[in-house]
Formats: C-alpha cells, structure tokens, sequence
C-alpha cells in the first residue's frame, strides 16, 4: 500500500481506497509465477522498512526502481486501478462517465466547486 500511496499521494483517500491496488497486484502475482517473482524482489529490494521512512526517502527509492518491471506494474496497476475506482471518483469530484446518464451538458458541467469564478471580462471595444 505505501508503494501505491507514493505513486499516487493524496492524503485525503482513505486506505481503502488504494486497498484494490494492492489486491490486483496480490492476484496477478498468485496467478503467475513470473509476476510473483517481480513483486517478491522488488519489495525485498525496496526493504520491510520502506512504509515507515518519510516520503522523500520513499520517492527516492522507487525512483531507483523506475526502469524495473516491478515499478512498471506497480505504477501501471497503481493509476489504472486508482483513478477508475468510486471512491477516487468522490475524491476528485468526478462524477463518472456521462453518456448513459444523457451528457455533461445537462449535469453540472459548470458545477466545479475547486476552481476560482472567472472574473468578468472588460467589454470595451475590440481592437
């Protein structure tokens, strides 16, 4: 979980939010053998005690991991898990996919409460 929580920091989701991540990953590596291996060396490579350092030591030791195939699973289960679950959905304010439910247009498009009201445009004379 704190692979996936440095991956992809927000402070405010709950852990059960990332807990799909770490079960994906969990079940991929039951699965096969070979993704068992890749997840078994890389968290001895990142240490039992990579969860309890700061972040910037945690950044900092994946970052040493990047080009390996065990970051690329955890970084491509990490924001493809993540970001289409309801609980990141809430999170940000997404209100999911519009089209079955007849469009953006017609629900809240507008409605962004994180961002600043434009403020009105001088309506003098074009140049």
């Amino acid at each position: 979980m704190s692979v996936a929580r440095t991956i992809a920091p927000h402070d405010g989701l709950p852990d059960s939010a990332y807990a799909p991540v770490v079960r994906a990953i969990d079940d991929a590596a039951a699965a096969d053998a070979h993704v068992h291996a890749v997840v078994s060396e890389g968290l001895n490579r990142l240490g039992a005690a990579f969860a309890s350092r700061s972040e910037a030591q945690r950044v900092r030791a994946l970052g040493a991991m990047e080009s390996s195939e065990f970051f690329r699973l955890a970084r491509g289960k990490t924001l493809g898990i993540l970001y289409d679950s309801p609980a990141a959905y809430a999170y940000f304010g997404y209100q999911g996919e519009a089209f079955s439910k007849g469009g953006y247009l017609t629900r809240g498009f507008n409605d962004l409460k994180w961002l600043p009201d434009v403020p009105p445009q001088d309506s003098g004379p074009v140049p």
